[in-house]
């Protein structure tokens, strides 16, 4: 059983701020304000979530498993663990035990004063089939950082793939091997680090294969919020502007982040129906739809150039999720979006060139 963690100072703000959001949408209720829709932020947090357990929350709380992203697979752990973004350790060799990001080593500490430092990466070696092999690699900077030194293979990572076919896809086994000769010859501080950096790799490895990140799960819930028609109120993204229609859905969203990681949270702020609101979403809406618009010319112009009629049905449904959008906030806005339905009309012009030409050679 799992022992209750003590409040932080940052959980007792987020769910302060939840109750202030929660009080302001009651009250707007209970005064029968009108709405235009609800702003949406969230933050998400590693936690223990298994993509079972997604699935089990999304069909509790009806929400689209169409939406659920897919399985997880062991070469994709590998392939993350292992890669450019993957485990690395950086440490002065005056401490190996003072590991850190890498740009804080190998630089003057003070007056006449130079750090050397090392890092342990790892470096694909070879690929088929059967095998993913990487090694694990010390690189020294000197002094003056105008040289580097390595050992090569510290140890060697190996991913084999399960052939059998009775596995899910991108099955299979990670193994580890350590050149204990090699880091023998290294100082015992940093024997230590590396053989750390060894398990952390393992572990790493053992909970990318059973649970969702944080960055997986941010992806689905941004997913499924954009897939609600929304707005990017922040052209960086971030906060969202969804139809009043949407409010139920959101109720759902809200519930299911927060069951991910500690601290996480979604937001639905309203949107109360005045001139000022209005004018904000309308700008924001024009200018995505006038980015996306000129996206989808550009791409019916390149398949029209290189002859893929092909495109012409998933080309077609972008141009129609797009006029679907633009009436939808057409209505709620009470605006005729001219110029989003002038360049509409254009692109419309466009896509039928390209599907009478995929006609004519059908």
């Amino acid at each position: 059983m799992s022992v209750p963690q003590p409040e932080t100072p940052q959980d007792t703000q987020l769910r302060t701020g939840d109750a202030v959001f929660d009080s302001y949408a009651e009250s707007m209720d209970a005064e029968g304000t009108p709405l235009l829709g609800h702003l949406v932020l969230y933050s998400i947090f590693d936690g223990q979530v298994t993509r079972d357990g997604l699935e089990g929350w999304f069909r509790e709380l009806d929400l689209d498993e169409a939406l659920l992203p897919p399985p997880l697979r062991q070469v994709d752990a590998f392939e993350r663990v292992t890669g450019p973004d993957g485990v690395r350790v950086s440490y002065p060799l005056s401490d190996p035990t003072a590991t850190g990001p890498a740009s804080q080593y190998g630089r003057r500490r003070g007056r006449n004063q130079l750090v050397s430092a090392a890092t342990l990466m790892v470096r694909p070696v070879r690929r088929d089939g059967e095998q993913m092999v990487r090694h694990v690699v010390r690189e020294v900077r000197d002094e003056e950082a105008t040289s580097l030194e390595y050992d090569t293979r510290l140890a060697t990572c190996i991913f084999h793939r399960d052939n059998s076919g009775n596995g899910p896809e991108g099955a299979g086994t990670l193994e580890i091997q350590p050149n204990n000769a090699a880091i023998a010859r290294l100082p015992e501080a940093e024997q230590t680090t590396v053989r750390l950096m060894l398990t952390d790799i393992e572990d790493t490895f053992r909970r990318r294969c059973t649970y969702l990140t944080s960055d997986k799960l941010r992806s689905v819930i941004r997913r499924y919020v954009e897939n609600l028609g929304a707005i990017k109120v922040r052209p960086t993204g971030g906060v969202y502007f969804v139809n009043r229609q949407h409010a139920e859905t959101l109720g759902a969203l809200r519930s299911l982040v927060s069951r991910f990681g500690r601290g996480s949270h979604l937001v639905r702020v309203p949107l109360p129906d005045q001139e000022e609101m209005r004018e904000m979403i309308i700008t924001a809406f024009t200018t995505k739809a006038k980015d996306e618009l000129a996206q989808l010319a550009q791409d019916i112009a390149a398949a029209q150039r290189n002859g893929k009629h092909e495109d012409a049905a998933k080309l077609y449904q972008r141009f129609q999720d797009l006029k679907q959008m633009t009436d939808e906030h057409s209505d709620l806005l009470s605006t005729s979006l001219d110029d989003t339905r002038a360049a509409l009309d254009l692109v419309k012009l466009q896509l039928g060139g390209l599907l009478a030409t995929a006609g004519d050679e059908e």
